[in-house]
């Protein structure tokens, strides 16, 4: 039994489409032309004339610096600080220089200055190997400002040459105020020793003026008093030349050291 082949398939016309052409490009894909540029649009804004010519208050001129530079404010303030700062450490430190010297001044005074004035040797006996006592003036100053000088009892003197004693004696008791200048008389009697020759040649002679240096030495306890009361030992060397040991002595150089 044959098969029977069947009929082509009739496209319906009713449901069939026409297809668009294609489009073929009519030249190179290079030569086509850049689709053209939307139209720009324009605004106007009308703001009211006395808003454009006014001025800013300095408060927002101020507040708009410090958002503007936070760091530049933060550099003010510190400025100020650091000008108190500045300013307090000055004042600290001359606080503490004047309480340094007061304590300085206290704890380190100046020791007191002596020079000898008068040289005037008495000798009671006209006779050789005679024993003279010695009377000596001083002039003593003080030289500090806040603090007198009080030289107490038992203090020393005596007097020697080329660091031979000759005579000794005592050195009185005074007060010194502050800035004070004193003269001390001392009596300083003969040693039983023979003087040297060049010393009793200086007290005999009359005519001829014979110089002669001696040395006085002190020794002296004293307290000072300020605000504050402290004690020390003083030593003076006096080292001095005289014109004679006769009538009409005058010192002719010296020179004295203290210390404590």
């Amino acid at each position: 039994m044959e098969g029977r082949v069947p009929p082509p398939a009739v496209a319906d016309k009713k449901f069939d489409l026409p297809l668009p052409p294609c489009a073929r490009p009519s030249g190179p894909p290079s030569s086509m032309s850049p689709p053209p540029p939307p139209s720009s649009e324009t605004y106007i804004v009308q703001i009211p004339r006395d808003q454009v010519y006014r001025i800013p208050p300095p408060e927002n001129a101020r507040i708009v610096e410090t958002y503007r530079d936070p760091q530049k404010s933060k550099g003010r303030c510190g400025g100020k600080c650091c000008l108190w700062i500045l300013i307090s450490t000055v004042v600290l430190a001359v606080l503490i220089g004047i309480t340094v010297a007061i304590v300085h001044s206290f704890f380190n005074p100046k020791t007191p200055e002596f020079s000898v004035t008068k040289v005037l040797v008495k000798n009671p006996k006209k006779q050789a190997h005679a024993h003279p006592s010695y009377e000596i003036s001083l002039k003593a100053n003080n030289p500090n400002e806040k603090m007198s000088v009080v030289y107490e009892k038992g203090g020393k003197a005596s007097l020697s040459f080329t660091k031979k004693q000759i005579a000794s004696g005592k050195f009185p008791s005074l007060t010194q105020d502050a800035k004070d200048s004193t003269n001390v008389h001392l009596t300083l009697a003969g040693s039983s020793a023979m003087l040297p020759s060049e010393v009793e040649k200086s007290m005999k002679s009359t005519k001829l003026k014979l110089p002669v240096s001696l040395s006085l030495m002190i020794n002296v306890p004293v307290k000072l008093k300020g605000s504050m009361e402290t004690s020390k030992d003083l030593t003076v060397t006096c080292d001095f030349k005289v014109s004679t040991l006769a009538s009409g002595t005058n010192v002719s150089s010296q020179k004295c050291e203290t210390k404590f």
